[in-house]
């Protein structure tokens, strides 16, 4: 075994039994490389790697259906994408997508707590953290309702915040080739899930 000529020294740590993050100086951490990006959760620090392909492609189809449906309705609310993001005091999270009706943004102000619809784009390296992690944080956070996107698996999940037990969680559906995926938040919007995947799997 061979020692390095220079000791090195790690000044970004990930385990929260190392170092904890306030939200400034999460702010403070330089940008990684390779075009991934930090989130953080409850202080604690996650690399969140670069998307793979099929993922803006998802992106423009779906902000597009969302968008002209937002138009035919009378605007009632926003589309935002990274690097907008949703945080509270220890907790910095950017969606892939996200909706905020003008109602929640009236409430919430100038600091974007919250959002009504929330869509993350799954890849092979991210499909763990949120499928798990990311999503019961969104829960915490009053998120209305989950877009899972799953190009493996052909699938839209959606989850609908309800509460069981006096406590938050998530009603689970998933729609599958012939389905279409029906928002509650925006009553009337569909997505095909043929038409989503369609040419990108």
């Amino acid at each position: 075994m061979q020692a390095l000529d220079t000791p090195t020294t790690t000044t970004i740590s990930f385990s929260p039994l190392v170092k904890q993050y306030t939200l400034e100086e999460f702010w403070t951490l330089p940008e990684p490389q390779d075009r991934a990006h930090y989130e953080l959760i409850k202080g604690n620090l996650f690399m969140v790697p670069p998307s793979d392909w099929p993922h803006g492609d998802f992106d423009a189809r779906l902000k597009k259906s969302l968008i002209l449906f937002l138009a035919a309705h009378g605007d009632p609310g926003n589309v935002y994408h990274p690097r907008e993001a949703i945080y509270v005091d220890d907790t910095y999270l950017e969606p892939d997508m996200m909706y905020v009706s003008n109602d929640l943004a009236a409430k919430l102000g100038k600091r974007r707590t919250s959002a009504d619809i929330v869509f993350e784009y799954f890849s092979k390296s991210s499909a763990t953290y949120d499928r798990t992690t990311k999503a019961d944080t969104y829960l915490a956070l009053g998120v209305k309702e989950l877009w899972l996107i799953d190009a493996d698996g052909i699938m839209i999940e959606i989850r609908y915040r309800i509460m069981k037990d006096r406590f938050p969680a998530w009603e689970i559906w998933q729609y599958r080739k012939g389905d279409n995926a029906e928002s509650r938040g925006l009553n009337g919007w569909r997505v095909s899930v043929d038409e989503l995947f369609a040419g990108l799997t």
